[in-house]
């Protein structure tokens, strides 16, 4: 039963993939802002404990903050050191409330827009999860970096402009980030899934199982739809509803995984004839941080993340 996670970090297009690239960018700003707009406490901090392996469990209470005040993620305000070490504490958080929501650690967590090649970002070994692999078509933009405890259990399967594949166990998961040229035609997000399908497919892996990421579509319905047109079968949004209520939040609910909340980018879609879903949850795009020695949280990416339990 592959335990899969993704977050989308929020980067330009500079060819240098380092993390000045992610660091407090407009989007995350106004994510930031949007959250930071009602004061409520709302966001649930796991306990971590950097000495250990990201994906030991670690027991105790989580704490109930809120929101950093407006602005506290302007744009110039952090260092990349600085931003640097919330997106490492985020990745940590991630694998807490994974693990308190499922009873299971994380199997692969994988991160769109950061190039984990990319040396800068060599630290997200010890706070993700040691890497796997990752791809870039040369913008920080379009890259992927994977990242699980034991690398033994995956192979990457191919990857090219929007995606990246890789086989766990016996599932195929694709991993997206659909460009906004092609994500709301329906013509060529279907040819964009469906060269896909016919390279897992001629490789001899068989035909795409899972696919998670920001798919950047326009109707909630839009990929499932997309992808069983692409792979003449049945996909299915392992999430239904209208309503999100990620894992670490409490009394707060969306409409939407983007900086506003208003549009479900961030989706696992799945193969209902290869694969069976036993749990599917939503992540806040936010993450701890201390203001003189007050411990609140403040959003470090524009993309809500999303996990999910699996049968093949």
């Amino acid at each position: 039963m592959p335990i899969f996670a993704y977050q989308s970090i929020n980067s330009n297009a500079s060819a240098n993939c380092g993390v000045g690239a992610s660091n407090c960018q407009n989007f995350t700003r106004a994510t930031h802002n949007h959250q930071a707009s009602n004061q409520d406490r709302w966001h649930l901090v796991m306990p971590i404990a950097n000495s250990e392996k990201p994906h030991i469990p670690i027991h105790g209470p989580a704490q109930l903050v809120a929101q950093a005040p407006l602005g506290f993620m302007g744009k110039n305000r952090h260092t990349n050191t600085q931003f640097l070490s919330m997106v490492e504490g985020k990745a940590r958080q991630t694998h807490q409330h994974l693990y308190r929501a499922l009873g299971q650690t994380c199997d692969l967590l994988v991160y769109g827009e950061m190039n984990g090649n990319n040396s800068e970002w060599s630290s997200m070994q010890q706070h993700a999860g040691n890497l796997v692999g990752a791809s870039s078509t040369g913008k920080a933009c379009n890259s992927f970096s994977v990242h699980a405890a034991n690398t033994a259990q995956h192979k990457m399967l191919g990857s090219g402009m929007g995606w990246i594949a890789i086989k766990t166990g016996n599932v195929n998961a694709v991993f997206v980030h659909v460009p906004n040229s092609i994500a709301k035609k329906q013509g060529e997000a279907t040819n964009f899934y469906r060269s896909i399908n016919n390279h897992l497919i001629q490789g001899g892996h068989g035909p795409i199982d899972l696919v998670m990421g920001d798919t950047n579509q326009g109707t909630n319905s839009f990929t499932a739809s997309i992808l069983s047109k692409a792979t003449d079968t049945t996909f299915s949004d392992a999430h239904s509803g209208t309503s999100i209520q990620p894992s670490d939040s409490y009394g707060r609910s969306f409409s939407g995984t983007n900086s506003t909340a208003t549009k479900k980018y961030d989706v696992a879609v799945y193969n209902t004839k290869t694969v069976k879903v036993a749990k599917v949850d939503y992540l806040s795009q936010s993450t701890p941080v201390s203001i003189n020695g007050a411990n609140m949280s403040a959003a470090i990416t524009d993309h809500m993340g999303i996990f999910i339990n699996v049968t093949k």
